[in-house]
């Protein structure tokens, strides 16, 4: 890995885009709805701008202050773009580690509550242990009973749409 902040790789843990700040923006939800994006050919299109507009710019009714506008953003994408891979790969990296320690936590739960319901049938104090871990012990159970609900759904809806098919003529 480079291990440059400013240019940065993938699977960098270290991306330094300070120099973007004065200019990045963070947009209410469902803002961008709505906006273009570039298609197929827009580099051919945005090289024929450029080669095209000190000469025949302003014929053409592009003004300097919109050929300048056009420029800058496509500089700003370009300086965003350098970062946008090592961002994403960032991401994903954080969203597969956030998986990977949940699960160490959900199976954790699932152990401490089978040991407490194991430890309370050997203690006289058994039934303060289960009302002690009440919470932990149905939050176990939860998963199980909400697949079971899902199941008696399904075989539910399977059941009805089999009662509403009209049978099969050879």
């Amino acid at each position: 890995m480079a291990n440059d902040p400013i240019k940065p790789e993938m699977g960098e843990v270290f991306i330094d885009a300070r120099a973007l700040e004065g200019f990045l923006t963070d947009l209410s939800e469902g803002a961008m709805r709505g906006m273009q994006t570039a298609q197929k050919g827009f580099d051919e299109v945005s090289q024929e701008i450029m080669a095209n507009q000190a000469e025949y710019g302003d014929r053409a009714g592009i003004t300097e202050t919109d050929f300048d506008d056009f420029a800058l953003a496509s500089d700003r994408i370009a300086q965003i773009d350098v970062f946008l891979p090592a961002a994403r790969k960032m991401v994903e990296i954080f969203e597969e580690t956030r998986a990977m320690l949940d699960d160490q936590r959900q199976r954790a739960v699932h152990g401490f509550a089978r040991s407490v319901e194991d430890r309370a049938k050997s203690r006289s104090d058994g039934e303060l242990l289960m009302a002690r871990y009440q919470k932990t012990r149905f939050y176990r159970s939860s998963v199980g009973i909400k697949a079971l609900k899902t199941r008696r759904r399904n075989e539910q809806a399977a059941q009805e749409e089999s009662e509403t098919k009209p049978a099969m003529v050879d």
